[in-house]
Order: C-alpha cells, then sequence, then structure tokens
C-alpha cells in the first residue's frame, strides 16, 4: 500500500488487509517496535475485519518526523490514516505506548472510536518512574540504542520466555538498534509526560483492558486503574505474561480480543458491556 501522507510529518507506512466493509480493526505498536509485530493478529481478524496497522513515524517503514514525538503527533497520525482510508470509526488496539495513543485519540475523536482494547498500558505515572522513563531518554541519546536494546529486552519479556525463545528477543534487539536514538529518546520523553487519569473517564466506548501478571512495566494495579475510570470497561488478566501478551500467548490473546469484539459489535453501545475485574 502506498505511504500516507501527513502534513508535515515524513510518509507513513500502513498495511491493510481483510474483507472490504468488515469492522475495521486498528492495532497499534509499541515503542521501538512496528507493525509486523501484530502478525499472528493480522492472520487471525483478517478472515473477518478489516484490519490496519501502521509504523509509527521514525518506526519501521515510515519516516522519521523532524519534530520531536508528542502524543499529538501521533493522535494526529492516526486521524489522517482513518481519513485516507476512509474507514469510518475503528475498534483500536494498542498495547504499551500504543495504548496511551489509543487513549488520548479516542478523547480527542470519540466519534471515530468503535471499542479500546487497550494492552499492557497506563493512564499515569507515579514521579520516580516518571524520572526513571526521562532517564530511559537520556540513556538513547548519551549511550545509544545498542544500550537501549538490552534495558528493554530484560524489562520486556519475562525470564522463562526470554529462555524459551531467543529468537523474539533478538528480533526485538534487531528493531530497537535500527532506530534513531534522538527520536527514540523523544518517544521516551513523551512518555515520561502521560497523564490521562483525570480524563479518561469521559471516555464511553466499550473498553477492554488486558494485562499480564509478570508485567514489571505496565502492572495489572495500572490496567485496573484504567477499567475503574472507563464506565463498563473490564480488566482481564493473562497469567504468567509480561509487557507483550499478544507476542507471547497470541492464541490465548485472540480468544480475549475476538470474545470482546463481538460482544461490542452486537451488545448495545448505550450499555455497559463488562463489570470490572
Amino acid at each position: 500500500m502506498p505511504m500516507i501522507e501527513v502534513p508535515g510529518l515524513p510518509g507513513i507506512n500502513v498495511a491493510r488487509t481483510g474483507p472490504a466493509g468488515a469492522p475495521p480493526l486498528m492495532f497499534l505498536h509499541p515503542v521501538g517496535l512496528d507493525l509486523t509485530w501484530w502478525g499472528h493478529q493480522i492472520e487471525e481478524f483478517s478472515r473477518d475485519h478489516d484490519v490496519i496497522a501502521f509504523d509509527m513515524p521514525g518506526h519501521g517503514l515510515s519516516g522519521k518526523a523532524a519534530d520531536p514525538a508528542s502524543f499529538e503527533m501521533m493522535a494526529d497520525v492516526l486521524h489522517a490514516v482513518l481519513m485516507q482510508l476512509e474507514t469510518g470509526p475503528a475498534h483500536l488496539v494498542g498495547m504499551s505506548v500504543g495504548g496511551m495513543i489509543a487513549q488520548k485519540f479516542a478523547l480527542r475523536q470519540p466519534e471515530l472510536v468503535r471499542s479500546l482494547t487497550l494492552v499492557a498500558t497506563l493512564c499515569t505515572f507515579a514521579d520516580p518512574v516518571r524520572e526513571l522513563l526521562r532517564e530511559r531518554a537520556r540513556v538513547a541519546r548519551a549511550l545509544g540504542m545498542g544500550e537501549i536494546a538490552r534495558l528493554s529486552t530484560e524489562r520486556w519479556f519475562p525470564p522463562a520466555f526470554r529462555q524459551r525463545r531467543p529468537d523474539v528477543l533478538d528480533r526485538a534487539t534487531t528493531s530497537l538498534v535500527s532506530r534513531d536514538a534522538v527520536f527514540h529518546a523523544s518517544m521516551w520523553d513523551m512518555i515520561s509526560g502521560l497523564d490521562l487519569e483525570g480524563a479518561i473517564g469521559a471516555i464511553a466506548s466499550p473498553t477492554l483492558v488486558i494485562a499480564g501478571t509478570d508485567d514489571g512495566n505496565a502492572p495489572v494495579s495500572a490496567g485496573l486503574k484504567i477499567a475503574n475510570a472507563i464506565t463498563g470497561a473490564s480488566l482481564k488478566e493473562m497469567a504468567g505474561l509480561g509487557h507483550f501478551p499478544p507476542f507471547e500467548s497470541p492464541l490465548a490473546f485472540n480468544a480475549l480480543l475476538r470474545e470482546f469484539l463481538f460482544r461490542a459489535e452486537t451488545a448495545p453501545w448505550t450499555e455497559p458491556r463488562f463489570q470490572g475485574v
């Protein structure tokens, strides 16, 4: 598919597959990775959904933005993709920073959000954590992406998964070291400023929050905070998984997502679909 052009930004690489006219389903990837990591989900859901994913600026095959990253920039890119593809309201599935962008977008453009699935993500941070995130930006600038790759893979994946799937760690490392350190640092600066806790209560879309019980980056308590703030939202815990449930256990994740999408597409929009757990 040709690049999507966004005013003031480089070309955005987009993948789209699935039957025309099916419910649109958008996947938003984590920081440092790209749309190809959603491969299991694209294969599964393109059977009955209009599946879309894109590389954020500075990621994958998209160009690098001249300006530092911001949530406004990322929301603008998401809006441009939906508008240029003429999808109408879409189901948004965002993981980690992708989930943060999805929350921001749902507050800015609620008419374009059919449902939210927020995976391994947060709506705010305690001050000590913000400082750790700013330190990650400083490491990227001072030491480069090799050190970022080492730190990230240690925190992203539980020890048992790292031992079982060294190929996934190698893939993540390859992805990270290919990124521009300056723009990657600006992504961490962006993340460190996230504070949507007081705003997300306004989100009215059907919402599912998914958290891995072994996730040290976005713990279950962070997912519960989001689920409790959004009326009708629910939290689903995935036992033994870390920061990337869709990649660590794709079959179980896909089953959760499919059940949620079915309910979101068939239940009246004015009724809560789930109770927080």
